[in-house]
């Protein structure tokens, strides 16, 4: 009976063994469960959503961007030297502001004095294009033009494209003139440059022409006015290439928001517009440009679009 008594005592005890382990185990992913979920809620007040909830996503971006983008903008203002009219002789000087933009971050791209008011809407490897505009000063009755018609101050808009390497560029802009002269316009030009970081250096061919209504406006002479003046005799002028020369420009940074240039260019009158008794018995076929200009860069930061 003893030995009875131990041999069903021990299958009891194995028994109830048996059955308390389901809920040992049962126990455990309990725990687990709870420390998983304590580790969850821990990460997604830490902003770590590796094992948090995925439906808890970041925040929308805002609206404006980061403080470090924004442009860069550059004004300046430049006092040239140049003739008081297409085929003048006479040097006189005018004001000409210049205002550009260029994304933080974005190196400078090389320019002249001579480009005109335009932003690129294509920008790739190197090639660039867009609108254009510029301007050029009224034609009074003054230099020896007595009795010759006025051409008033003309706007001139159009396009450019130019492709600009590591240390060259070509540019070519077409223009239309919306008043005064009212006549089209191209001008064609490359530049060679280089520097030391502070002083860049630059030089390079130009190439200008000009269609009927350019040439008439500028360079015809009407038998009145040929009368009214007495100098010059009737001449009607043609459109076609009007000028041929180069430019040179000598950049100086004295900090890096801080930069003045120096050019100075010559145009010779070709063709039919050469030929005007305007530029050879009143003016100059030699087409004389200097200058100066100062610009000043500064930031616009906390936007962008």
């Amino acid at each position: 009976m003893p030995r009875a008594r131990a041999a069903m005592i021990g299958l009891l005890a194995c028994v109830g063994l048996a059955g308390a382990a389901p809920f040992a185990h049962a126990d455990e992913p309990r725990a687990q469960d709870v420390r998983t979920q304590d580790v969850r809620a821990q990460d997604l007040r830490t902003g770590d959503l590796r094992t948090g909830d995925l439906r808890a996503q970041e925040p929308p971006a805002p609206i404006f961007a980061a403080a470090d983008q924004g442009w860069i903008v550059t004004v300046g203002v430049m006092g040239a030297l140049t003739p008081s009219f297409p085929g003048s002789g006479t040097l006189r000087p005018y004001p000409f502001p210049s205002i550009s933009f260029r994304r933080i971050g974005e190196p400078e791209l090389f320019s002249t004095p001579d480009d005109g008011f335009g932003f690129a809407i294509l920008d790739y490897n190197g090639f660039r294009a867009g609108p254009v505009a510029n301007f050029v000063f009224k034609r009074g009755q003054r230099d020896g033009l007595t009795g010759v018609h006025t051409v008033e101050l003309t706007h001139e808009i159009g396009g450019f494209a130019e492709y600009q390497g590591e240390h060259f560029r070509t540019r070519a802009e077409l223009r239309q003139g919306i008043d005064g002269h009212k006549g089209f316009v191209a001008s064609l030009g490359a530049d060679v440059y280089g520097g030391d970081g502070r002083a860049t250096l630059s030089f390079g061919p130009r190439l200008s022409l000009g269609d009927n209504r350019y040439a008439n406006a500028y360079f015809s002479v009407t038998p009145f006015e040929s009368l009214a003046n007495g100098r010059i005799e009737p001449y009607e002028a043609n459109g076609g290439f009007t000028a041929a020369g180069g430019l040179a420009t000598f950049r100086y940074d004295f900090t890096k928001d801080t930069n003045a240039t120096i050019y100075g260019g010559l145009q010779r009158l070709t063709g039919s517009v050469g030929a005007s008794p305007i530029p050879n018995e009143i003016g100059s076929r030699n087409q004389f440009t200097a200058g100066l200009s100062i610009a000043r860069s500064f930031e616009l930061r906390g936007f962008s679009w």
